[in-house]
């Protein structure tokens, strides 16, 4: 059992909604089952595999070597506070009261994307951006935190033709990824929804009504139906002005190359012409007169070198974990049972040298208690490892002799 009263030092509150720029450095623990709730889509990048594992479990034998995560499930996570992340929520605070008193509500600023090297936690900070949003309970949330997955060719698609008569099918329309989206966003925001009306078949209902509505339909009606009646909510989403809006957006530097579909010609379909791409990827011209844009940039994979959408304000940077903050991160995870090396500066200093303080490679390397990579070293084999000159195994938990006795 945990005694968390040797951890509450490095701890800031569980609710995002009362972090503090203050807060940057410290832990935030996180609720698994409150976060399924919240974000029904699942959350942004590594930290959805570090708590949930693969969304659908393999046969140990077909598993990829580096399906690590699936071995090391946190049962007590917990976030660092980016001082990035901090920044952001304080600029949304402040942009959600902006020109309130004076009865007319606006966002001078389209958001703030996010870039930087692979593994810095770029989608750490945005889940963490889009968890503090919902928590306050002031914002409208538009959450997509795979947004490769729309240019990618997945799923069901029909086209459109940007010429009748030559009909090459060079616009992608995808009315599942539509339907899915619209559900989800109806399950984050229901109450708030309800009250923000939207022009469907000539009658003023609410977005959840239309919503609900479109999913009622057969499935042939409710496809051909589905891309309307998202444009229409994303359309009246940015004429409100009674909630704030955050469009939070995992990888929206994908949405702005070339997709893997192709037209009739066989030539790549730029990712613009997909029509969810454009519709979710705008961000200078996204036009929402209450409302923010907070892009995260991938770095890794098929769209590791496209460019971010056009903008004004330089992206955030963002850099890998300071020694602090991994002497913080590492002692969180050894007070509460997830790590079993104890915590030392010259841990922590050998694991920013390794790591370059990237957050990604700090979790493989702990969950790998260092660098074992293989050995067996997880928890549920042994309880002690071995790290630099100290330790190695204890004879009585190893009963496999496989397993070779690596003590120095």
């Amino acid at each position: 059992k945990v005694n968390m009263a040797d951890v509450v030092d490095m701890l800031a509150d569980s609710n995002p909604a009362m972090h503090r720029p203050g807060d940057a450095g410290k832990v935030f623990q996180l609720d698994k089952a409150e976060l399924k709730e919240l974000f029904p889509a699942g959350i942004a990048g590594a930290w959805h595999l570090l708590l949930f594992g693969t969304r659908s479990r393999m046969p140990q034998h077909l598993r990829r070597a580096d399906d690590w995560w699936n071995l090391c499930l946190k049962d007590t996570p917990g976030m660092v506070i980016r001082q990035e992340a901090s920044h952001i929520m304080s600029a949304l605070s402040c942009a959600a009261r902006e020109n309130t008193l004076k009865g007319e509500p606006s966002v001078d600023t389209p958001g703030f994307l996010i870039d930087g090297a692979p593994g810095t936690g770029k989608s750490a900070v945005l889940n963490h951006v889009a968890h503090w949003a919902m928590k306050t309970g002031e914002w409208i949330v538009v959450w997509v935190p795979h947004a490769s997955d729309l240019v990618t060719g997945k799923g069901m698609f029909a086209r459109e033709h940007l010429d009748e008569e030559a009909q090459r099918g060079e616009i992608i329309v995808q009315p599942s990824y539509a339907v899915k989206l619209l559900s989800e966003m109806v399950k984050m925001n229901r109450d708030k929804l309800s009250q923000v009306m939207v022009e469907d078949e000539g009658e003023r209902v609410s977005i959840t009504d239309a919503v609900a509505a479109l999913e009622d339909l057969l499935l042939l009606p409710r496809e051909a139906k589905a891309m309307s009646v998202l444009e229409k909510v994303i359309a009246a989403l940015k004429e409100q002005t009674q909630f704030p809006v955050l469009v939070a957006v995992d990888e929206i530097n994908a949405l702005h190359g070339t997709s893997l579909y192709r037209d009739l010609d066989m030539k790549h379909v730029p990712a613009q012409n997909v029509k969810m791409a454009k519709l979710l990827g705008a961000f200078l011209d996204a036009g929402y007169k209450r409302g923010v844009v907070v892009g995260a940039a991938t770095r890794q994979g098929l769209f590791a070198n496209v460019k971010l959408p056009q903008f004004k304000a330089k992206p955030i940077q963002l850099r890998g974990f300071t020694l602090g903050e991994v002497e913080t991160y590492t002692t969180y995870m050894y007070k509460v049972k997830d790590f079993f090396t104890p915590p030392s500066r010259e841990l922590s200093e050998y694991l920013v040298f390794c790591t370059a303080g990237r957050p990604l490679d700090v979790e493989k390397a702990c969950a790998h208690e260092i660098f074992n990579l293989g050995q067996r070293t997880f928890p549920k084999f042994v309880k002690k490892t071995q790290f630099f000159k100290q330790g190695g195994y204890d004879d009585d938990l190893i009963t496999d002799p496989a397993i070779p006795d690596l003590r120095w």
